[in-house]
């Protein structure tokens, strides 16, 4: 009986700023509850009313509405105010939690819908993508907690959703790119990935490198921004890149490029912690990124997740 009764439920996988399905924790605890209660999962966007979206915003959610459909499931859009969305949600589908990952920044609504999801018995799961959860025990290191975060494996896509369809409303349209907004980056994972093998692959011209060496922190994030901060992709993924390439140069005896490798690694924390609800924390210790005590190196294999 208690089956059947969950069967009627839904969970809402809201997505805000991951639009991904790699390295995406809310979409694998979504993924165990529904297997677990067998309720359906509804991945869900919220946007203001009769707010225009970027030509970058509309192709990423684009793109991981692509990325959806190829796992059985869709994006469902709504507008408006988040706890009214919510609440009509589980006026006609019954909501048995909510999962998402924490805002760049605090939003102004977070606390009411907490304050409703209590008041309507819904679960409401929110995980941390920037950083550890915890703050460091007694005598820890931020650093070295932020660094073990980065390090851990990260989690796999779903082959596929156990989706609900409630009616997907307006769904946004690839925009076409005036010769005006070349200029611009496309949004969307492959180009994310693209970028990212850019940045930290080999130049062919090493004292550029070392002319522009001040610059080269600063230029890596004016140009990840886009993608880090709507979490096309993820500062573990990006993290994990350059730990890798950087391992790889420092084997090769090729120290410039290390060098301009490491800048990202350093800059990774300072660049969210201005944005998160935590207190800052300090960049990782000068060794952070490279070898651990046992050699060991990371691996990420960007040409496989670029692929959707």
């Amino acid at each position: 009986m208690f089956y059947i009764c969950s069967m009627s439920g839904v969970h809402i996988l809201w997505f805000r700023n991951d639009l991904r399905v790699h390295d995406h924790a809310p979409l694998r605890a979504v993924c165990l509850a529904a297997a677990r209660d067998g309720g359906r999962v509804v991945p869900l966007f919220i946007s203001e009313p009769d707010a225009p979206h970027s030509s970058f915003l509309t192709e990423s959610l684009n793109d991981l509405d692509a990325a959806l459909e190829q796992r059985g499931a869709s994006l469902h859009f709504r507008s408006g105010d988040p706890v009214a969305v919510l609440s009509e949600l589980h006026r006609t589908e019954n909501v048995l939690s909510v999962y998402r990952h924490e805002a760049v920044v605090p939003e102004p609504y977070d606390a009411q819908v907490e304050a409703w999801c209590m008041r309507a018995g819904v679960a409401l799961r929110t995980f941390s993508q920037f950083g550890p959860e915890q703050t460091p025990s007694p005598g820890g290191s931020q650093a070295a907690a932020w660094d073990a975060f980065m390090a851990t494996p990260r989690h796999e896509a779903p082959a596929e959703l156990p989706a609900a369809q409630i009616g997907i409303g307006h769904r946004p349209i690839a925009q076409t790119r005036s010769e005006d907004s070349t200029s611009h980056p496309s949004g969307g994972r492959k180009a994310a990935i693209e970028l990212l093998k850019h940045l930290l692959g080999p130049v062919s011209d090493l004292s550029q490198v070392a002319a522009s060496e001040t610059l080269v922190q600063d230029a890596y994030f004016d140009q990840l921004a886009p993608y880090l901060n709507f979490g096309v992709i993820s500062i573990k993924e990006t993290w994990q890149a350059a730990v890798t390439a950087r391992n790889q140069y420092l084997s090769a005896g090729q120290d410039i490029r290390a060098a301009r490798v490491t800048e990202l690694i350093r800059g990774l924390p300072n660049f969210y912690h201005m944005r998160t609800r935590r207190a800052p924390t300090p960049g990782p210790s000068p060794h952070a990124g490279g070898r651990s005590e046992q050699g060991q190196q990371l691996s990420l294999d960007l040409g496989q997740t670029g692929t959707d």
